[in-house]
């Protein structure tokens, strides 16, 4: 177990630093590239759960079940949730009319995501759709 928690302080120190007094933060958003494409995922933490989402404006490159197994995993080495009990969700944005904007439509998901408050979020997740969010400008 030594070792395990080690690791986990070495993967995220600042979710794990001394001033955080062992609390997670409930929100974390992360962008992800792969195959010169952007997408977000964002992991909700509450109490002994945790939820995936991933927002994507592409039908393309993104496979979500490699992408989710992957985020279980990196998400185990954060805070020790069984992977298997780690809920997730595919949610429908907007999609892009064209093969180049997908940074522009992620980082907007992202500022529209962290304007939004928790309570919103949370509701968001239990309807299984951040639609409202993901508008574009």
């Amino acid at each position: 177990m030594i070792k395990i928690t080690r690791l986990r302080k070495s993967i995220c120190p600042e979710l794990h630093d001394e001033d955080m007094q062992g609390n997670l933060p409930a929100w974390i958003f992360m962008r992800i590239n792969g195959k010169n494409h952007w997408s977000l995922a964002i992991i909700r933490l509450h109490n002994d759960d945790a939820w995936l989402a991933h927002l994507d404006s592409s039908q393309g490159p993104h496979d979500p079940k490699a992408l989710f197994h992957i985020l279980k995993q990196v998400l185990w080495l954060i805070v020790p949730i069984d992977p298997a009990l780690v809920m997730t969700s595919i949610m429908n944005v907007e999609q892009q009319q064209d093969g180049h904007s997908c940074g522009k439509h992620m980082l907007q998901m992202l500022a529209g995501a962290a304007r939004k408050e928790s309570d919103g979020l949370d509701r968001c997740f239990r309807e299984e759709g951040l639609r409202y969010i993901a508008t574009l400008d």
